[in-house]
């Protein structure tokens, strides 16, 4: 059981707002490109992808740089 990126994205558009995976996933750009994937590709993740640990720490950094929120691990797991 790994943590869905989709998880992720729903939960911020939730309780943050519908832009704000997009301003994630531009804040976490270099770790999206180390990790081989593109914005396009995770703006709308297929619901089986799973996070990695770097790519879930870049996207926490810039939540709480951002948002000054933190979100649980339990969330994102299905």
């Amino acid at each position: 059981m790994g943590l869905k990126a989709i998880n992720y994205k729903n939960w911020c558009t939730e309780n943050i707002s519908p832009q704000s995976w997009s301003r994630i996933l531009l804040g976490s750009l270099e770790a999206i490109k180390d990790e081989g994937y593109t914005i396009k590709e995770l703006e709308n993740p297929d619901a089986n992808f799973e996070l990695s640990e770097s790519l879930l720490n870049a996207f926490n950094h810039i939540l709480d740089k951002l948002y000054q929120l933190k979100i649980e691990e339990s969330v994102l797991v299905d």
